[in-house]
């Protein structure tokens, strides 16, 4: 099999994976095996749903190959809460169009393997997560995805403390290059007739804070209220 078909066939793998995995409950204790013992101990084989990573890849040729199958691990078991009936809708779109398929297949095998934190792998899934229960679109997704990759992870624990406490990035210039902050116009303060221009947190970081919360579909499910209100039924 050539580079190009081998990448398209672990695309699909992925993806159908995804759309098939929930309630398989990968076991989470394969976080717990350093990266040498997942690949020379044959885990990956003695697990049917995810046996096609180990055949993807010379695994013992590479250490970011099997990087790169610890991060595919977590991914996994992070989305297992996600059950079969929500993922229904993605599941019939993956098996019925394999244009789709393999968009969404090759993003991922893409972000993951470019992705510098192991960390950054269950934050990841957070957003995967709302758009497998169409919560976010796939477009938007890609987004809080690259986002994700290119932010420091500091910056996106950052994100992650509680709603009472302040939010300190470690550059506000880095922030804003990443996406998380965007330049406008600062609350006064002691009075001042002027407002300033300052930063403040993007409708990106407002959501990805959201996501890691776990507050956006609360979030959501008001605003949509609050428009029913006011507009009526949406259909």
């Amino acid at each position: 099999m050539n580079k190009s078909n081998k990448s398209q066939s672990l695309s699909n793998d992925l993806a159908l994976t995804i759309a098939k995995s929930g309630g398989v409950e990968l076991p989470a204790e394969l976080l717990e095996f350093t990266i040498d013992q997942v690949v020379d101990e044959s885990i990956l084989k003695d697990i049917p749903v995810v046996g096609w990573l180990a055949k993807g890849f010379s695994v013992t040729r590479s250490i970011s190959d099997r990087i790169f199958h610890h991060k595919v691990l977590r991914f996994l078991i992070e989305l297992e809460e996600v059950s079969k009936s929500e993922r229904q809708a993605f599941l019939a779109r993956v098996e019925s169009d394999t244009g789709y398929r393999r968009k969404v297949g090759e993003h991922l095998l893409v972000i993951l393997n470019k992705i510098d934190a192991f960390e950054k792998t269950s934050l990841l899934a957070k957003c995967f997560d709302h758009f497998l229960t169409g919560d976010i679109n796939f477009e938007y997704f890609v987004d809080l995805s690259n986002i994700i990759e290119r932010t420091p992870l500091s910056d996106l624990n950052a994100l992650c403390v509680p709603s009472n406490q302040r939010i300190e990035f470690s550059s506000v210039g880095i922030a804003v290059a990443c996406g998380i902050l965007e330049f406008g116009i600062a609350s006064t303060n002691f009075g001042e007739d002027q407002p300033e221009l300052g930063t403040k947190m993007s409708k990106y970081g407002k959501d990805l804070r959201d996501i890691f919360l776990g507050h956006l579909r609360e979030r959501l499910a008001n605003e949509k209220a609050q428009r029913e209100a006011l507009f009526g039924e949406e259909k």
